[in-house]
């Protein structure tokens, strides 16, 4: 009776293993589709350039701005993504009725990471029942299910990384599989510039495994996809006004408005910071900081016990960590989006923590027990009140107005000024430039002199300004322009505390 059921349960262990990747796949695809907020595209800025992107290729416009006067070319954003969007634009091309279109495309790519990287725990050494607690927890994080319900590339970013390290973390890597690994961490770049950490990754653990062909042939591989598009932007990167350059311009523009001083005042030591907000519970600082470096210490543990069987993970891991270190943005966008494998990290820390004994095993209780305190709370709070698209939800409230008065009081050749113009031009079909123009410096925005705003302003053609609200950047601009009573700005009308638009009239 015992051999019997001992017999069981193994079989029902391995049904659970081979049926695992396929049923976390499908149960992040149908929560990645739940999540979907009723919300504007472009209230998160990139999402509305990438489908305004999406719609130039689709109409046979080329990779352009055609949101703006003169639709300057797409250095800025790489375009695999808008690719992929614009092919759904061909099926379906009334807009906004086509975004179920992206909101599926998107749930479908998190189920497809969710799946690949359930496959690739199991060269981890990682106990399975760990991997069944920690990837679920990881996918239904509240920050990335914001990420997945609004159209950013991030989703299709970590299916196509997790399918390069899958590859590369294979016991027998042949030449043929070096070429497809290559191939997957070339497409991860050209779907978000960061992906270069799996450029750099993937080659170096080949090498370093002392296979060395194989090491040359990804790296030639990945470099091969990527020059047609670093050609292209070091022929079309002058095009972008400087004073549009942060947000629209290359990232070589963006460094040299910085300067060597400003990129090194951008580094942020606090990457891991994220995930310690997300996990650990609100204390005070003499008590959170020493659980946040626990967890910190637990993911490297963790790293360092997989690397001898998944070293291409590890080493683009690492790189995509160093690079959002010394990235000028903040790291949270980038760390949601490998929550699953930060969470898979610390629990393989945990375990070979646990494996020491002693007072190892205290740290891990204390974690676990911080984790346990934290973590439910916050995710609960979020899931059951929806609050992970709140935000995204009440951005969309003040467009909501703007939208419908734009439509119906502007000529269709008017030229507007606002935040999120990409919104602005999907929703009016009127061609819209930023209204806060900034140059970078490190971590923080500098704007422009408002002789330098206008003058770009004139220089688009704009015929109007468009506030979302009173508090927003451009408002204090558009308050002095209005004061100074010479007509270059008129109200039109104005929600106190609420959204307001202008005429606006280059002064004499």
């Amino acid at each position: 009776m015992r051999r019997a059921a001992g017999q069981l349960m193994r079989v029902a262990q391995r049904s659970a293993e081979e049926y695992w990747p396929g049923l976390l796949g499908l149960f992040v695809f149908v929560v990645a589709l739940w999540a979907q907020p009723n919300a504007l595209v472009g209230v998160f800025y990139d999402d509305g350039i990438y489908a305004v992107l999406a719609k130039a290729l689709a109409q046979g416009d080329g990779y352009r701005y055609i949101h703006m006067p003169g639709a300057p070319p797409g250095v800025h954003y790489p375009p695999l993504y808008p690719a992929a969007l614009s092919a759904l634009w061909r099926l379906w091309p009334a807009f906004p009725q086509n975004v179920v279109l992206f909101q599926l495309f998107d749930s479908a790519a998190l189920g497809l990471a969710a799946g690949v990287i359930a496959l690739h725990a199991r060269r981890w050494d990682v106990p399975s029942a760990a991997q069944y607690v920690a990837l679920p927890l990881g996918f239904v994080a509240f920050p990335l299910l914001t990420l997945v319900g609004v159209r950013f590339s991030e989703p299709f970013f970590l299916a196509l990384m997790a399918g390069a390290l899958l590859l590369a973390d294979r016991s027998d890597v042949s030449l043929r599989t070096a070429v497809a690994a290559g191939a997957l961490a070339g497409l991860a770049v050209l779907t978000r510039s960061i992906g270069i950490a799996v450029v750099a990754g993937i080659p170096l653990a080949f090498w370093l495994r002392g296979q060395r062909r194989q090491a040359l042939v990804a790296l030639a591989v990945a470099s091969a996809m990527l020059l047609p598009w670093m050609l292209w932007l070091m022929a079309q990167g002058d095009a972008i006004d400087p004073r549009i350059a942060s947000t629209y311009g290359t990232y070589f523009q963006r460094a040299g408005q910085t300067g060597a001083a400003g990129l090194l005042g951008g580094i942020d030591f606090g990457t891991l910071g994220p995930l310690a907000d997300l996990a650990l519970p609100a204390a005070p600082p003499w008590l959170w900081y020493p659980l946040a470096a626990l967890l910190g210490g637990a993911v490297v543990w963790g790293a360092v016990a997989v690397a001898p069987r998944v070293p291409a993970f590890v080493a683009s891991i690492g790189f995509y960590l160093l690079l959002v270190t010394v990235w000028p943005f903040r790291p949270d966008r980038f760390v949601w989006i490998v929550v699953p494998w930060m969470a898979l990290l610390g629990a393989a820390g945990a375990v070979a923590a646990w494996r020491r004994g002693g007072l190892f095993r205290v740290g891990v209780i204390i974690l676990a027990v911080a984790a346990a305190t934290g973590y439910p709370r916050r995710e609960f709070v979020s899931l059951v009140d929806r609050r992970f698209a709140a935000t995204a939800e009440g951005i969309s409230q003040p467009f909501r107005v703007l939208v419908p008065a734009i439509a119906a009081e502007l000529p269709a050749n008017a030229v507007l000024a606002g935040e999120d113009e990409a919104l602005l031009y999907l929703y009016t079909g009127r061609l819209a430039v930023p209204s806060y123009l900034f140059h970078a410096i490190g971590g923080t925005a500098e704007p422009f002199p408002a002789d330098s705003a206008i003058e770009f302003f004139c220089k688009m053609g704009v015929t109007n300004l468009a506030l979302s609200g009173a508090r927003v950047p451009a408002a204090p601009l558009v308050g002095r322009l209005f004061e100074r009573g010479d007509s270059t700005v008129v109200s039109l009308f104005h929600v106190t505390d609420g959204p307001s638009m202008f005429r606006f009239r280059c002064p004499a």
